[in-house]
């Protein structure tokens, strides 16, 4: 199956997963929701991360979500163990505001691995499933990602990064796990993320087989 948006209408189309029905990972989402971003391209943003979900099995055994909206400072949307169903998932999506504020995207690293890969939030890295983060960013940080970053990888996550018009490449280096050339995405507008989910999708069902 495609993740796909319509032609003609833009509307995101409801389809079934892309992943196969066995896959098992903890996925969380840290997603930029600075000045920088804008009302219209935050909802680019949100229709970015239906169309990724969607493509996801969304189960207790299966695959699991959790977000984090972060400025000046973080805010949980939701914990790996907040929803277990793809529809509550995907309607909190739609129902996300947008925060406004700075890009504070070290300390919200730090946040992610304290109070998110954590068995009281739903990790089950004591199970040995894969433990996955993706951060959206669209600036360079107002922090230092090079210490949370570190942690976060040498607790054994594996970190994705996704840059929108206007973070630095070395600094996106600094975040995403090693090769980078496979854990750095780049784009140079918001209108490309949506045909980007696909890929990085189709990325992630081949890695948890």
């Amino acid at each position: 199956m495609e993740l796909k948006v319509h032609e003609k209408t833009g509307k995101l189309q409801n389809i079934s997963s892309v992943c196969r029905k066995d896959s098992m990972a903890d996925i969380i989402f840290l997603v930029d929701g600075s000045w920088s971003i804008g009302t219209k391209n935050f909802k680019i943003v949100q229709d970015f991360l239906y169309a990724m979900v969607n493509g996801f099995d969304i189960g207790q055994d299966k695959i699991c979500i959790g977000m984090i909206q972060y400025s000046d400072v973080p805010y949980t949307e939701f914990l790996l163990n907040t929803y277990y169903n793809k529809n509550d998932t995907l309607q909190k999506i739609q129902k996300l505001h947008y925060k406004r504020g700075g890009t504070k995207t070290g300390q919200s690293l730090q946040f992610m691995l304290e109070n998110h890969f954590i068995a009281s939030a739903g990790s089950r890295k004591e199970e040995e499933v894969a433990q996955i983060a993706v951060v959206i960013t669209n600036g360079q940080a107002e922090d230092n990602v090079q210490n949370p970053a570190t942690a976060i990888k040498d607790a054994g996550i594996t970190l994705y990064a996704i840059d929108v018009k206007g973070s630095v490449l070395s600094e996106l280096q600094e975040i995403a796990s090693e090769p980078t050339d496979k854990h750095v995405y780049e784009v140079e507008d918001f209108a490309p993320l949506q045909g980007l989910s696909h890929s990085i999708l189709q990325m992630f069902c081949t890695m948890l087989e």
